[in-house]
């Protein structure tokens, strides 16, 4: 299958795991950004993007305003890590519906904890965690490896599959859902392109930063991607999707005891 080998380089570089550690990592700045200091010490809410630029200019708040605003740069720096990892798991799945099964069961799981670690609240439509974003964008990939080939109507299929899968995002409210289906897309396109891929998706990251100018930094993940080497490392399922609503929970239980 194209791409199989295009990650594959031998032992040089980050395996699976460790690139996925960073992405954890990233993933954990957020909330804490977002989580704690927006929601919570400068009570602005996680959608207030204009707000929370209007507080830099109050002594007060200046410092942990600017301080959760680095803090959402870096976890959006997460999205093409998690989107490399989620189109090699794709290529090398023994059933992608499975992997769907998998990532769509995480995102239900995750939805409560993470209204309660970013808004302090069980119930909230202002956003969805951004594993939906990444279901939506394994469902699109479903219809592109059934539609495999350069034909007319598969060509016209996956564009109705993408724009599909962007509105679902958007109408959603999925957390980086339109940037994860953007990226994933393109890093399927240019699959057996390695080098392209990475430069490709990055440009169309930029374009995010239309609706968010802090995505800006999101393009720097495809640093720490580009050393993927394609190799499992050590790996243990149970942890590796334990750990997201973990993390939630944690940070819901540290804003409501410190705040």
């Amino acid at each position: 299958m194209a791409g199989r080998t295009d990650e594959r380089k031998g032992n040089f570089g980050m395996t699976r795991s460790a690139l996925r550690i960073i992405g954890i990592i990233l993933a954990a700045l957020g909330l804490l950004g977002r989580g704690l200091l927006q929601t919570r010490a400068l009570g602005v809410g996680v959608s207030a993007g204009a707000e929370l630029l209007e507080t830099l200019g109050r002594s007060g708040g200046m410092a942990a305003a600017t301080t959760a605003l680095v803090l959402e740069g870096l976890e959006s720096c997460a999205v093409p890590i998690f989107s490399v990892l989620l189109v090699d798991g794709v290529l090398h799945t023994k059933s992608i519906g499975n992997y769907f099964g998998r990532v769509a069961g995480l995102a239900i799981v995750c939805e409560i904890p993470y209204n309660f670690a970013i808004s302090g609240k069980l119930m909230d439509g202002s956003s969805r965690n951004p594993v939906f974003g990444l279901a939506l964008a394994l469902a699109m990939l479903y219809f592109y490896r059934y539609c495999e080939g350069m034909k007319a109507t598969s060509i016209l299929i996956k564009l109705a599959v993408t724009a599909a899968a962007l509105l679902w995002a958007g109408m959603f409210r999925v957390k980086f859902g339109v940037m994860v289906i953007i990226i994933v897309a393109i890093l399927w396109l240019f699959r057996g392109r390695r080098t392209l891929r990475y430069l490709a998706a990055a440009a169309g990251t930029i374009c995010c930063c239309v609706g968010n100018p802090l995505y800006m930094f999101a393009p720097f993940g495809f640093i720490a991607a580009h050393f993927y080497n394609g190799e499992p490392g050590r790996e243990n399922k149970i942890l590796q999707y334990a750990i997201y609503p973990v993390m939630l929970i944690l940070t819901g239980l540290a804003g409501a005891i410190l705040f």
